[in-house]
């Protein structure tokens, strides 16, 4: 009956790793061939974003429109994260989070024209039952922190 069980509990797991194998490499091709057709509206589809300004998010397409100049793609791949990491950092006293529970980390390694490595870490995710790249997005304490402080407020 143990073994049974633990047979049970090995197929299950290899199943839901296999499955998110799947994902993530059909993720990974969808962005090879994008950055390889040059198709920048297609890399916008595989970002989430949800709660992220105009001006944040111009600045990002801008960003991901000038890579495309002299450079290929080396290699790409998603590392898995640990569970509960929950990447935030602090920008002009505002605290920025991302849109999405991260599960792993897109590793883009590119190469110039010039033979010059260069390398892009992207956090990525489940989004409505889609993998998506993360974006950055003000982090809700950090809002209710821009207010008046007083004697009540932990910010």
């Amino acid at each position: 009956m143990i073994l049974r069980k633990l047979f049970v509990c090995v197929i299950t797991l290899l199943v839901s790793t296999s499955a998110l194998a799947d994902k993530n490499s059909l993720f990974v091709q969808n962005y090879l061939n994008s950055f390889a057709s040059r198709d920048a509206e297609s890399i916008f589809q595989l970002i989430n974003w949800e709660g992220v300004d105009k001006e944040s998010r111009n600045s990002l397409q801008k960003y991901i429109k000038s890579g495309f100049k002299g450079r290929q793609i080396r290699r790409i791949y998603i590392d898995p994260i640990a569970e509960g990491n929950t990447p935030s950092y602090v920008q002009n006293g505002k605290t920025y989070e991302l849109n999405l529970v991260p599960t792993g980390q897109l590793n883009i390694i590119y190469i110039s024209n010039k033979g010059k490595r260069t390398t892009t870490q992207l956090f990525v995710g489940d989004h409505n039952g889609q993998m998506k790249i993360g974006s950055a997005v003000v982090a809700a304490e950090s809002l209710a922190c821009n207010g008046q402080k007083d004697s009540k407020t932990s910010c």
